[in-house]
């Protein structure tokens, strides 16, 4: 068991869903590095976890797209290409949920000049690199099936 601990952006608004007569939280989470390659250019990578945390639920109010969070949990790894030849496949179950921010409200969206200027980038964080969100189809992700 690979135990993990992340801190990333939710992607979109978290969902309860139910499996065999249990209730979980259901969440996607990008975590985002910045390193330079061999060359010395930047290289920016964006990595997203599908996540579970099992409960009734009572958090996920407060679970919308753009909250930053730090999760602690068990990591699987379940490769599978997506839609563009993405690769994706991490799945937490996760054990322990913390928010740590949230993300502006409305009148403080309509006053950004640029997306995500908010966080201290350029990029929003619904969608990877390229605009590509790798669960925007309920069929690519893994946890959804």
């Amino acid at each position: 068991m690979l135990k993990v601990d992340f801190v990333g952006y939710i992607g979109s608004d978290a969902e309860i869903k139910e499996f065999n007569g249990k209730r979980y939280i259901a969440f996607n989470v990008a975590t985002s590095e910045r390193f330079k390659d061999a060359q010395g250019n930047t290289v920016a990578r964006t990595t997203w976890v599908s996540c579970l945390k099992p409960g009734d639920g009572a958090v996920v109010q407060y679970l919308k797209k753009g909250t930053q969070v730090f999760c602690r949990g068990n990591l699987t790894a379940k490769p599978y290409t997506g839609r563009n030849g993405v690769e994706a496949g991490l799945n937490c179950t996760v054990t322990e949920l913390e928010l740590l921010g949230s993300k502006p409200d409305a009148q403080q969206n309509q006053q950004q000049t640029q997306p995500g200027a908010a966080y201290g980038t350029g990029s929003t964080y619904g969608t990877a690199p390229g605009g590509y969100d790798p669960f925007a189809n309920p069929n690519d992700d893994p946890f959804r099936r």
